[in-house]
């Protein structure tokens, strides 16, 4: 996904209530929400899981998750994930996670990312 844009959220992937979210290697780079989760944006769906995915110079420009953001979801499995200069209007440069199950970052790395 690069250099895509969304007036809302998720500004290059947006999932809703769906079943598991599943991602090997995905990469997301200079995408752009007005609102949140810049790169990824999932809420209402089951477990989420990201193996080596990148996020890179995405933008949140109004509220929350440069990279991404998962909400109302199951658990969240980050392995190998990595956020690059990321940046949120509000909170999160690299992700935001809320009123979803347990968070796993394992071998995750976060760079350079900023929010308010």
């Amino acid at each position: 996904f690069s250099e895509c844009t969304a007036g809302i959220d998720g500004g290059g992937m947006f999932v809703y209530n769906s079943g598991d979210v599943s991602l090997e290697r995905a990469s997301f780079s200079e995408c752009m929400a007005g609102v949140d989760g810049g790169g990824l944006f999932v809420d209402n769906s089951s477990d989420v899981s990201l193996d080596g995915a990148s996020f890179s110079e995405c933008t949140a420009t109004a509220k929350a998750g440069g990279g991404m953001v998962v909400v109302n979801s199951g658990d969240v499995s980050l392995d190998g994930a990595s956020f690059s200069e990321c940046t949120a209007g509000f909170a999160g440069g690299g992700m935001v996670v809320v009123n979803s199950g347990d968070v796993s970052l394992e071998r995750a790395s976060f760079s350079e990312c900023t929010a308010g």
